[in-house]
């Protein structure tokens, strides 16, 4: 399933502008967070890079929903859905992974980082959203991750931790390959998550049973 492309369309210039503006967004979400500028500094080396949109099933879910911001993280929310027709969607996993609805309701992309939108290879700057009534099975990866709370809310679990259900500006850390879970009950959620570390560049893996 594919959504049509956004009309009016918008020149190089306007879709660039509106990329700048989600940076910018983030930025300012960081920075008002002490949690998050701890966990890492801003990258300083960022390079726009053009790429081609992808769209996912998803993409058409966030749009009609992306779950209830707060005062403080609704600019963010709101540049995210701004420019979110026009990034390069992923979905990583399989349908014998995760199922066919959960690929349906979900995607991700990268806004910075080495495959990124803006380019850097000093972290990697994630954006996640997942519809309502999801299991997010358990998975793990080498780099650190800092999940923050844009809009919604979800319940997280992590092997040796309790669960926590998190809503708009929360966090959540998970250690290197600490295997971990997401479950959404009655909203969706949508995040943005940073790794630091090494594997900056390489996708996650589901956890052994």
């Amino acid at each position: 399933m594919q959504i049509d492309a956004p009309s009016p369309l918008l020149d190089a210039g306007d879709v660039r502008a509106l990329f700048d503006a989600a940076l910018a967004a983030a930025r300012d979400w960081h920075g008002a967070s002490p949690v998050q500028r701890e966990f890492a500094p801003w990258p300083e080396d960022l390079t726009y890079v053009s790429r081609e949109p992808v769209q996912v099933p998803g993409l058409a879910h966030l749009v009609n929903d992306p779950g209830a911001a707060s005062e403080a993280s609704q600019a963010l929310r709101d540049a995210i859905l701004a420019v979110a027709p026009f990034v390069e969607w992923r979905l990583t996993y399989t349908e014998d992974e995760v199922g066919a609805d959960f690929l349906q309701r979900f995607g991700w992309f990268e806004l910075a980082g080495p495959e990124g939108h803006f380019v850097t290879n000093s972290a990697r700057i994630t954006v996640g959203f997942w519809g309502a009534n999801l299991f997010y099975p358990r998975h793990q990866h080498e780099p650190e991750e800092l999940y923050t709370i844009v809009s919604g809310a979800g319940l997280f679990h992590a092997d040796g931790e309790d669960d926590c259900m998190l809503g708009p500006g929360a966090t959540r850390l998970h250690g290197v390959n600490q295997p971990h879970a997401m479950t959404t009950t009655d909203a969706p959620i949508l995040t943005l998550v940073y790794w630091r570390g090494a594997g900056l560049a390489d996708p996650p893996r589901m956890t052994a049973a």
